[in-house]
């Protein structure tokens, strides 16, 4: 593998309000544009690195996951996973623990065990949330009903006095 050549400003030595991040000379008299000896390196199409390596993480090549199918084409020595964005909480559990299971490594999650357990955590949480809005929804009807009630005994009445009256 070839050395990767660090590319200065020219004259960031010098000056400390230049930052040390690589722009391109075009000054008309400057000697690095000009490529006179002793100058410094300016970036050309010869220090690029080489097609096998190009677009490689850790070298291996990255892969964008959806669903337990598309791991089963993988190899997890060559193929290092992302998972999609679009991918659920649901799936995104299975999927995790599948990819533990045939040891690969996954790009976009930094501590997969911890993000097991909050996952865990937040599914528990909406089961009680949603355990509380069916308590809710049953005291409302409870409510309903009583009021339901009252209303046809005060039409019942109402029948009552009408009758009499006539």
């Amino acid at each position: 593998m070839k050395a990767k050549k660090k590319f200065v400003r020219h004259e960031s030595v010098h000056f400390k309000s230049l930052g040390s991040a690589w722009r391109r000379p075009r000054g008309i008299h400057n000697k690095l544009r000009l490529c006179k000896g002793g100058q410094g390196l300016t970036p050309k199409i010869g220090y690029g690195s080489g097609k096998d390596k190009k677009f490689l993480i850790k070298g291996m090549e990255p892969t964008i996951v959806h669903t337990i199918k598309d791991l089963t084409l993988l190899n997890a020595k060559k193929d290092i996973v992302i998972i999609a964005a679009s991918v659920g909480m649901k799936k995104k559990i299975m999927l995790i623990q599948k990819m533990q299971e045939l040891k690969f490594q996954i790009l976009n999650i930094k501590d997969v065990a911890a993000f097991l357990i909050k996952a865990e955590e937040l599914k528990n949480k909406k089961k009680q949330e949603k355990k509380k809005q069916e308590v809710k929804v049953e005291e409302k009807k409870k409510t309903l009903t009583e009021e339901e009630k009252k209303e046809a005994e005060k039409e019942e009445k109402r029948k009552v006095l009408e009758k009499g009256l006539k």
